[in-house]
């Protein structure tokens, strides 16, 4: 019993359950998939296979992530800063998943005036998420 299993947080209700249940004990909705199995086949469809519908896809994500990024930058000039990307590594050229969530949240949370309601609604996330979050960058920062 000392093997470490994985746990995932349903989307809708934000119960934490183990990750090898198909839907929420308490919702009934799909759990999502772990971040790691989703990369692992997206590489595979579009390094071994060169799938192009995976790589449309790829395509359109990228979309929706430069029209997120340029609605949360969209800022009025009197409140212009540059956003800096609390606690993550200086020398990678690349930044983690976890710098880029950091990044939008804290980015979101500044545009709506420290008004959470208003930074989770620009998040498209739930208020309890956004808390949630909140205090773990407030963690890491101590």
């Amino acid at each position: 019993m000392s093997e470490e299993r994985e746990k995932v947080r349903c989307r809708s209700c934000e119960l934490v359950q183990w990750s090898d249940r198909a839907h929420c004990r308490r919702c009934g909705s799909p759990l999502p998939e772990p971040v790691v199995k989703v990369v692992e086949r997206i590489v595979e469809k579009v390094v071994i296979r060169h799938d192009p519908e995976c790589l449309e896809n790829l395509e359109k994500a990228r979309r929706l992530i430069l029209a997120a990024t340029e609605r949360l930058m969209q800022q009025p000039v009197e409140s212009l800063a540059p956003i800096v990307l609390p606690h993550g590594p200086q020398r990678e050229a690349f930044p983690t998943l976890a710098d880029v969530e950091r990044a939008a949240i804290v980015a979101a949370y500044q545009r709506s005036n420290r008004k959470p309601l208003e930074a989770a609604r620009l998040l498209g996330i739930g208020k309890t998420t956004l808390y949630r979050k909140l205090r773990e960058i407030r963690e890491d920062a101590a």
